[in-house]
């Protein structure tokens, strides 16, 4: 094994100030001996291939950082399949395919690693093309028990299908995924519609994009104040007639903007005047990510829950924010992933953050966040598992609601293909 404990320089702060063990580089077979890099009973590695999440470097710890050695892309101009190591950053990844004017549905930052897609993948544009993960060709690594592993999308022999279902949506879990081959997507203008919004405009705005057409998205956020997103795919720069019709209707909105960007590449989410601090480093934080499907007559209660929500939050830098799905991500794949919540419209997440080393604000803030996710329970009641939250109590309450009727067959293949629990536990 490759070692170095230089610092581990990643974009969660809370990780990137943990006094890790060690730093691994290489997947190699010695890795597999949990001899290596534990002598602790609850000692597990953790994975960094991007470093977005509070569980990819962890105090005691070892780390395996996929991004030096496992950072390759490579575009198959015939096929237009791009094949991306494990630790390549979304942002590396569309700037590359933005060369040959072709892009990827990732999300709306551009810092995480593969691990946005082996965990499902939720993008403005996956109503039009899917989940991160219905795009996955093919994959290769290692399971936890050192067994490497190649699958291809339409090669899968029958005693390999379970675990290709698994790789898309609970990958982390049971195997280090190196390599992932991707299709593309043309690379298109898009239009964003953005502003700060009241209450009640966020209430109609809500209402409409349940029935928006699959190139149109909503995203909102509600911190101090409220801001909206909505994103226009603009298909050979022409609008269909239906997606004319929304946008007349959002004009009635005064406080927004429009601007049509290139493509998707150019796009920055979440401006600067919402005085966020996620990369704050005097700040640490933790996100739980729900699902819920179409809101239809609950939306006024929705909103009149989001102020109470906003009227408790201990500090400016806590907040909700959610994301859209539906159209594709409704009718592709059903089984064929451990992404179960194939019904799921929305994508909120609770954003929950407090001044480093002080324990007490991180108590409050903490209980914020899981007051504030019971309340928002009745309308999303599933749990999208973007981040690994193993350092909660929380941990399997979440695992069982991200994987439903399919948790006892992740359990399953956790005791077969990782039994020393070498990665994350469940």
């Amino acid at each position: 094994m490759n070692k170095n404990n230089n610092l581990l320089l990643i974009p969660n702060i809370n990780s990137k100030d943990a006094k890790f063990k060690e730093l691994i580089y290489n997947v190699e077979d010695s890795l597999f001996n949990k001899e290596n890099y534990s002598n602790k009973e609850s000692e597990h590695l953790c994975v960094c291939s991007g470093g977005t999440t509070s569980s990819c470097a962890k105090n005691g710890y070892t780390t395996l950082d996929l991004r030096k050695n496992y950072n390759k892309i490579q575009l198959d101009r015939e096929s237009n399949l791009v094949t991306i190591g494990g630790g390549v950053i979304m942002g590396h990844l569309i700037n590359h395919l933005e060369k040959h004017n072709r892009s990827f549905p990732i999300g709306l930052s551009k810092l995480p690693g593969a691990g946005y897609i082996l965990t499902g993948g939720v993008s403005p544009l996956s109503r039009a093309y899917g989940l991160a993960i219905d795009n996955i060709e093919s994959i290769k690594g290692f399971l936890g028990n050192g067994t490497f592993i190649s699958l291809k999308k339409n090669q899968i022999s029958q005693e390999k299908q379970l675990i290709w279902e698994a790789i898309k949506g609970a990958a982390p879990f049971f195997s280090i995924i190196t390599e992932i081959g991707l299709k593309t997507i043309q690379s298109n203008p898009i239009l964003i519609i953005e502003g700060f919004v009241n209450p009640t405009e966020l209430s109609e705005i809500i209402q409409l994009s349940e029935v928006f057409p699959e190139n149109m998205s909503l995203q909102w956020i509600y911190a101090k104040r409220i801001y909206i997103y909505i994103f226009v795919e603009l298909k050979n720069n022409l609008e269909d007639k239906r997606t004319k019709e929304y946008l007349l209707l959002l004009e009635k909105l005064p406080t927004l903007e429009k601007k049509i960007y290139k493509n998707f590449n150019e796009i920055n989410f979440f401006p600067k005047e919402l005085e966020l601090y996620e990369l704050n480093a005097n700040y640490h934080s933790e996100v739980i990510s729900l699902l819920g499907e179409d809101l239809k007559n609950d939306i006024p209660v929705l909103i009149k829950c989001l102020n109470e929500i906003r009227d408790n939050m201990p500090n400016n830098s806590c907040y909700v924010a959610s994301q859209q799905l539906g159209c594709k991500t409704k009718k592709l794949n059903h089984g064929s992933s451990f992404f179960v919540h194939r019904k799921s419209t929305w994508k909120p997440w609770i954003y929950a953050s407090w001044k480093k080393n002080d324990l007490q604000e991180k108590k409050v803030v903490m209980n914020w966040m899981y007051k504030s996710w019971s309340k928002l329970k009745r309308f999303y009641p599933n749990i999208h598992l973007a981040q690994l939250h193993n350092h909660l109590n929380s941990h399997r309450e979440e695992l069982s609601l991200a994987f439903g009727n399919r948790f006892e067959e992740l359990k399953t293949l956790k005791n077969i293909f990782d039994p020393q629990s070498i990665l994350p536990p469940l």
